[in-house]
């Protein structure tokens, strides 16, 4: 008779419905999309420069779309939730990358998409202009610079963004040889020039100077110095040209040989707009672009929201003229 009860009772256990597979699955992704969420909230709560001064109450946007993002149907859904919920930092820079966009993120940007990028107001497409160019002998192109000598001998670098590739090694070529074509100084030309990478900025400096020239300031971390790199291949004076439509990297590039006390900056007073974006790359391949702090020299004030201030102020189009007489003038004090 026990025997009997007892395999009745096995057998009104085996009876008993287990869990639904449908709803195991949809907790577990319920479970995947919450920590993903989650993960993308706090970066920004943790990592965003001064997010307490940007008026966003990032609380309230978390609860505003945290259920969105766990109501989502299917991974694109549910990055579209995140994208819309970086979008509420107003910022033009801070932006949230779903996997299928990375590729076109490392077109736009470089092949290092890892690496720290500095802000620019707007994308290069619709700020890189054509800028007037003094006449120039031998003028030629290696990558996006153009180069060549002027009438007066002053070696002259067009250099229109730090993003695209190649940019620090053609201004390497370019200097190395119009100083052997005879120049006896240089302009840099960074009108309207948006930045673009660190390490590029980091690399056009060391082709003019070398040590630590800057500073990341951050909320969350001591402040980070960064060197000029490579070695120097050219102490003749230099000239940097900059107006209002220069950004981010390029404001730290003329910035920083101007407090090293390297080159005098001609044109006008650049954008201010030098927050430094950090590329956090997450596990489900995803990215998250933060604005995680600020440029800064390795001595002095930001250049945010102030710009790089010319030592020889002018409007953009008089500025190459201004600089070669300015070079000029003080070839003849010497």
């Amino acid at each position: 008779m026990s025997a009997l009860l007892a395999a009745l009772l096995l057998a009104t256990a085996a009876a008993q419905p287990g869990p639904d597979q449908s709803s195991v699955d949809a907790e577990a992704r319920r479970a995947v999309l919450e920590e993903r969420f989650d993960r993308a909230w706090r970066l920004v709560n943790e990592r965003y420069w001064r997010l307490d001064r940007t008026g966003v109450d990032w609380q309230a946007v978390g609860a505003k779309y945290k259920p969105q993002a766990l109501a989502a149907t299917d991974d694109d859904a549910f990055y579209a939730v995140l994208e819309r919920m970086y979008e509420e930092l107003g910022d033009d820079h801070s932006v949230y990358v779903p996997p299928a966009r990375v590729a076109e993120i490392a077109e736009a940007y470089g092949s290092l998409p890892c690496v720290a990028l500095f802000a620019h107001a707007l994308p290069f497409t619709s700020i890189l202009r054509a800028q007037a160019l003094p006449e120039l002998a031998g003028s030629r192109q290696l990558a996006n610079v153009t180069f060549g000598l002027t009438a007066e001998g002053v070696g002259y670098v067009r250099v229109p963004d730090l993003a695209s590739d190649g940019v620090a090694a053609a201004v390497r070529s370019a200097v190395v040889e119009l100083e052997g074509e005879g120049a006896w100084s240089f302009v840099l030309d960074l009108r309207h020039n948006p930045g673009g990478r660190l390490l590029t900025m980091m690399e056009v400096a060391g082709i003019f100077t070398s040590g630590f020239l800057w500073r990341t300031i951050t909320s969350w971390s001591f402040p980070l110095p960064y060197p000029a790199i490579g070695f120097t291949a050219t102490e003749l004076p230099l000239a940097v040209l900059i107006d209002g439509q220069v950004h981010s990297a390029a404001e730290g590039l003329a910035g920083a040989l101007q407090a090293r006390g390297r080159a005098v900056v001609v044109g006008e007073p650049s954008a201010g707009n030098v927050e430094a974006l950090l590329p956090f790359c997450l596990r489900d391949g995803s990215q998250a672009w933060i604005a995680t702090g600020v440029l800064a020299p390795v001595l002095g004030r930001t250049w945010e929201g102030q710009g790089v201030l010319p030592d020889v102020e002018t409007d953009s189009e008089s500025a190459p003229e201004q600089a070669v007489k300015w070079l000029l003038e003080q070839r003849q004090a010497e």
